[in-house]
């Protein structure tokens, strides 16, 4: 018998039972969308906790912080610096980009007539891009930059007109562009600003440096939308300058504060510094892989030093809500195991009604292979119709649970722009496929006990039934 004889074959045996084709195909639609939603919920649930963490910060950068130096690590050796030589070491981790540290500035900035309280952040030039920072106007640092910068998207918005009266704040107009300005910044925190009375006034004048503004840093929902960045050499000149103006002025001069600084002493407003050999306070590593975001941080901890990344709260996260996606899929699993019995008890039920006709089949020359494809291909088409109407009918119920905003994973997060709903279910393509292809194959392995079942029955018996 041929393959095409038997195709057709087997959809008029099917046609022949209208009512329990149709029941039985509802059944394996039920059990395949009940999986692809299941599953679908679990996707969407990990895509809303990737969104969120990435909220929190770059998922793949390591924050390493120099807070136990001095002390021991977890096998008894003395904690080493953090300094150029370790953060080299950083980079010959397998999964590391890139390493770079960091220093904070807090100085006094003008522009114009308005001024403003600034935080600048030192990052090495060439780690910029490495870091996904994005830039939305202008260009990112690069190497060879020494009095350029890189401007958060909101330090636009602290700068004021000093000159104003003393009960009226008067911001700088909307629109107010610092690359479009001549930016000065300076050590001393009454830069730009009348002398207040009684306040003691610096002996040594901080000579102001011009900086350019060469690019606005985009929303990041990180200190990089609040904050200036600059290549790392140049800030740490610029601590330099102020650790000495601060010590010519008697370290009371309400000069500008490392607050944050690149090495572990940390000078206070007006307060002095020296740089010293326990090496720097915080070092971002980037990874090249989100897989190896763990690995890298365990291999960082062994030095003694303390490791932060947002790639912790998904992992707890996805801990968190193991157990529901699992509830999840078993159930969906459950809804297609029922699905394939009842194929089974079908095709079971198509052989006691046939059994004479079955018996008629073998006595005109038909093969036993032929008579188990003709079943086989019955419960092949079951499958194949009930996975169609399966995934559409997956994609209706998807489209619904996000409509009216079904809520099982968290999908509400807020943005600057205002809140932002995230899909409550989502299918990807593969997820389609998968069950358009699983659908099929459950269903030959349904029907592969009753088409056995009716190759071996006996002709004579078959021919006596009636």
């Amino acid at each position: 018998m041929k393959l095409t004889d038997t195709l057709f074959l087997s959809i008029k045996n099917l046609w022949r039972r209208k009512l329990r084709t149709f029941l039985t195909v509802m059944g394996v639609m039920i059990g395949c969308c009940a999986i692809v939603i299941m599953l679908s919920l679990g996707i969407a649930m990990e895509r809303n906790f990737m969104t969120q963490v990435k909220q929190m910060g770059n998922i793949m950068q390591i924050q390493v912080y120099n807070y136990n130096y001095g002390g021991k690590t977890p096998d008894g050796k003395d904690i080493p610096p953090l300094d150029d030589k370790m953060i080299a070491q950083f980079e010959t981790i397998k999964g590391v980009e890139g390493a770079t540290p960091v220093i904070y500035l807090n100085v006094k900035m003008m522009a114009d007539k308005y001024v403003s309280y600034a935080n600048i952040l030192g990052i090495r030039a060439d780690m910029f891009k490495l870091l996904d920072i994005p830039v939305i106007k202008g260009r990112p640092l690069q190497e060879g930059d020494t009095n350029q910068m890189v401007v958060g998207q909101y330090v636009a918005q602290n700068f004021y007109n000093p000159k104003a009266s003393r009960y009226r704040w008067e911001p700088a107009p909307e629109g107010f562009d610092l690359m479009e300005e001549k930016v000065t910044i300076s050590w001393d925190m009454n830069y730009g600003e009348k002398p207040q009375p009684g306040v003691p006034q610096p002996k040594v004048k901080a000579k102001p440096v011009k900086v350019e503004a060469v690019g606005v840093i985009g929303q990041s929902g990180s200190e990089y939308d609040w904050s200036i960045i600059m290549p790392f050499d140049t800030v740490k000149q610029y601590q330099v300058e102020m650790e000495k103006w601060n010590k010519q002025n008697g370290n009371s001069s309400g000069g500008g504060g490392i607050y944050g600084r690149g090495y572990v002493s940390v000078a206070v407003m007006g307060g002095s510094g020296n740089s010293n050999d326990k090496g720097y306070e915080r070092v971002i590593v980037k990874c090249d892989d989100i897989d190896e975001v763990v690995n890298v941080m365990d291999k960082i901890k062994e030095f003694g030093y303390e490791c932060y990344s947002p790639i912790q709260i998904l992992d707890d996260m996805k801990q968190q809500s193991a157990g529901l996606r699992q509830i999840l899929l078993g159930i969906g699993i459950m809804s297609f195991v029922i699905a394939a019995i009842g194929i089974a008890n079908t095709m079971y039920m198509s052989i006691y009604e046939r059994t004479r006709e079955i018996g008629i089949i073998k006595v005109i020359g038909a093969r036993l292979k032929d008579i188990k494809r003709l079943f086989m291909l019955e419960a092949w088409w079951i499958g194949v119709f009930g996975g169609i109407l399966g995934v559409a009918l997956s994609y209706l119920l998807s489209y619904l649970l996000n409509k009216f905003n079904v809520n099982l994973g968290n999908s509400v997060i807020w943005t600057p722009e205002g809140e932002v709903r995230l899909k409550s279910s989502y299918i990807p393509i593969w997820l389609s496929a998968a069950a358009l292809t699983f659908a099929p194959i459950a269903s030959l392995v349904a029907g592969l006990m009753p088409s056995r079942r009716a190759m071996k029955l006996s002709v004579i018996k078959a021919l006596r039934q009636d």
